[in-house]
């Protein structure tokens, strides 16, 4: 983006005083919210280049230093919202049999029966959203709901699925909160499944 350079030239001194103020503090803050200090770095030089952008109009802003926080608060938001891949390696065999299965993976018998117990409302954004892999910004569209409403019904969907989940299959969760084992009613009665 190109900008006036009369433009740039008159925010200069109050942008300067600003943020010679709010830097280190700001730079400090994103490296704890992030735990990157590259990224943070990054973040701190793209906050400041918006604040140049907005030219005179900065020395307009009321409170500049919670301008700038904001502003790197939301292109912070904006990175961590951004895919990441992770390279599989190529001589990693996928063959079913060199893969363990995780629990979660073993619950799939318990969960056609606990969809069951689910409203309609609830057990359809469960399968499109979470089982499917519709976004919710899709459902929300196809469904004339508010992106928050649908995230508020798939929040309590989840909650009440997984409720059931614990009461019909007795999950047992380990100490990091994983499922490691379970017993579920489908089975015989002297029968558990337990992934290690």
């Amino acid at each position: 983006m190109v900008m006036n350079s009369e433009k740039t030239t008159a925010a200069v001194p109050c942008l300067l005083e600003t943020w010679h103020l709010s830097e280190s503090q700001l730079y400090h803050w994103l490296l704890k919210q992030s735990g990157d200090a590259e990224l943070s770095f990054d973040l701190l030089q793209e906050t400041f280049l918006r604040a140049l952008q907005r030219g005179k109009a900065f020395c307009d802003i009321e409170n500049q230093r919670a301008w700038l926080y904001r502003v790197a608060s939301n292109l912070l938001v904006d990175e961590l919202r951004k895919p990441t891949f992770v390279p599989v390696p190529d001589d990693l065999s996928l063959a079913p049999e060199t893969l363990a299965r995780p629990a979660v993976d073993s619950l799939a018998q318990c969960l056609p029966k606990a969809l069951l117990q689910l409203s309609v409302a609830e057990r359809e954004i469960i399968q499109q959203c979470d089982l499917a892999g519709v976004a919710q910004q899709a459902f929300a569209n196809t469904h004339h709901l508010t992106l928050p409403a649908t995230k508020s019904r798939i929040q309590r969907a989840r909650k009440k699925l997984k409720q059931i989940l614990k009461t019909q299959c007795h999950i047992r969760f380990d100490e990091q909160q994983r499922v490691c084992c379970f017993y579920s009613d489908t089975l015989d009665s002297n029968s558990s499944i337990s992934v290690p």
